[in-house]
């Protein structure tokens, strides 16, 4: 940002650029010195949004102060900081725990911003306090979990993406198809980002399916605002996340049930339990595993990958698909 180059912010980091211009300066500031000072930094904005900003924040006069001086009204913020924090042992445990869990997200820009923000608590903790976290890195190690490799994320695209779910805008996208192999244009309802294994998804509801969907945003060619709003529904997370196996969510419900067996029994119980609407433990040490989902080449992936130790109850397509796998790896053994 320079000057007399305008740039696109969303009202939440405007916002956060007002409280730290008003907690730099002891004398503070009237809203016209706060516009000159936006406009400076490339943030153009009309005096009516920033008076609107400054009250949306002194809600619980919590950061700005307001004061009357030579006619005139000055605002000030109070800084904010975590300054002469003292934690306990259990805490620091904690934070340390934390910093290893963020390895698995270095590849997102906010993964290294928040490993950035937990080094800069480290490193003004007490000395005792940072020697304990040093030693903490020898003594507790934490699996860094599964992520994928993000690729080719455009940082113009997610930050129209995250605009127009501050706005509830609809979005014009044009996507690369994972399933289908195909480059679509639809309409699309932004409701939330979700980090899942690593990679930024967007979930709303697609125009084009006429259902919510999965969009992965390294898979976004294009995406551009359009006028339109939307209300996005209640709950709408905890009832997509209902249908959804793994990654994927299909638009064909099943009611899926397998027995399993053997090792893959003992694996589910211990592992897997989690997929499950309802597990069942038999008598004679098969697992009878339901679960209510969609239909994804997930689900079949999934049910190969114990072999001779499940067997598919229902629906009959995923009997069908299973066999239809297993006859031709067969093949490829024959040959």
């Amino acid at each position: 940002m320079g000057w007399g180059l305008m740039c696109d912010v969303t009202q939440i980091e405007r916002q956060l650029y007002i409280l730290t211009l008003l907690s730099s300066n002891k004398k503070g500031y009237t809203i016209s010195e706060i516009h000159d000072n936006l406009m400076m930094v490339g943030i153009e904005v009309s005096r009516r949004t920033i008076e609107r900003d400054i009250d949306f924040m002194s809600m619980g006069s919590l950061f700005i102060v307001e004061e009357m001086r030579f006619n005139k009204t000055f605002y000030t913020a109070k800084k904010f900081g975590i300054g002469n924090m003292i934690f306990t042992t259990f805490e620091l445990i904690s934070l340390h725990f934390i910093k290893e869990l963020l390895k698995s997200y270095t590849m997102l820009d906010i993964g290294n911003t928040a490993i950035y923000l937990i080094d800069r608590i480290i490193k003004d903790l007490p000395q005792l306090n940072k020697a304990y976290i040093e030693m903490l890195t020898e003594l507790l190690k934490v699996k860094e979990s599964y992520a994928g490799l993000e690729r080719h994320l455009d940082e113009e695209i997610i930050n129209i993406v995250r605009k127009g779910i501050e706005q509830s805008r609809t979005l014009l996208i044009k996507y690369h198809s994972f399933t289908g192999d195909e480059e679509t244009e639809r309409k699309f309802d932004p409701y939330i980002i979700e980090i899942y294994e690593g990679c930024y998804h967007l979930i709303g509801y697609c125009h084009l399916r006429e259902s919510v969907r999965d969009l992965r945003i390294s898979r976004i060619i294009e995406v551009k605002l359009l006028e339109g709003t939307y209300k996005r529904p209640k709950r709408f997370y905890e009832n997509y996340k209902k249908d959804r196996f793994g990654k994927l969510a299909g638009e064909e419900n099943i009611d899926l049930m397998l027995r399993f067996s053997g090792e893959g029994a003992r694996y589910v119980l211990e592992y897997e339990s989690a997929k499950a609407d309802v597990l069942i433990e038999e008598d004679d040490g098969t697992i009878l595993f339901q679960r209510t989902t969609t239909m994804t080449p997930e689900i079949i992936k999934w049910v190969l990958s114990f072999g001779a130790d499940v067997a598919v109850i229902k629906p009959e397509a995923v009997r069908e698909a299973v066999i239809k796998h297993a006859k031709g790896m067969l093949e490829k053994y024959e040959e």
